[in-house]
């Protein structure tokens, strides 16, 4: 079994104008909310062996305090630019390029390629059928032997988790 953790990156800040898209930071809600995903999937056992981001500044942070909060090694990540608003395709290439041995991956990216990603694993196509709020995450099963394997239609969702809810049930 394989699982594919998708987390959109947390909350960016939209203080200074001047700033590239691709280089803005995260806001204090996604200071809060990055590490806070992390907690929660360490704590529930689902902590990825292997991690693709997006190299935007926002997945780039997101990712690292997800990552120490989960206390894993920041080594696990791959950073990757195709996840900065290319295409769903680059994030199957992510999937097919995770190693054998890990049963748990994550990819740290954007809407709306995230939300595309979920539904084109479940296997939809012409709707989204999925709504990710900043640093939601939803977990992707699937019964792929190799990630090579995994393709439009080849997942199911097993959970779906938000900042949100997590505020609610944990604070």
């Amino acid at each position: 079994m394989k699982f594919i953790l998708l987390l959109r990156h947390a909350k960016s800040s939209w203080s200074d104008p001047d700033l590239d898209d691709f280089d803005r930071p995260l806001a204090g809600r996604g200071l809060e909310d990055a590490p806070r995903m992390g907690k929660f999937i360490k704590k529930i056992g689902y902590r990825p062996q292997y991690i693709v981001s997006s190299t935007a500044e926002r997945a780039k942070q997101t990712t690292q305090l997800c990552v120490e909060a989960m206390r894993a090694d920041i080594g696990i990540v791959k950073w990757d630019n195709n996840l900065y608003f290319e295409t769903v395709q680059k994030y199957f290439d992510a999937i097919h390029g995770a190693p054998e041995n890990a049963e748990i991956i994550m990819l740290v990216g954007h809407n709306p390629l995230i939300e595309s990603v979920a539904t084109y694993l479940g296997g939809g196509k012409e709707k989204t059928a999925f709504r990710v709020p900043t640093a939601g995450l939803v977990c992707m099963e699937s019964y792929a032997v190799r990630w090579q394997d995994i393709n439009p239609g080849t997942c199911q969702v097993k959970w779906m988790m938000i900042p949100k809810v997590l505020r609610e049930i944990i604070d």
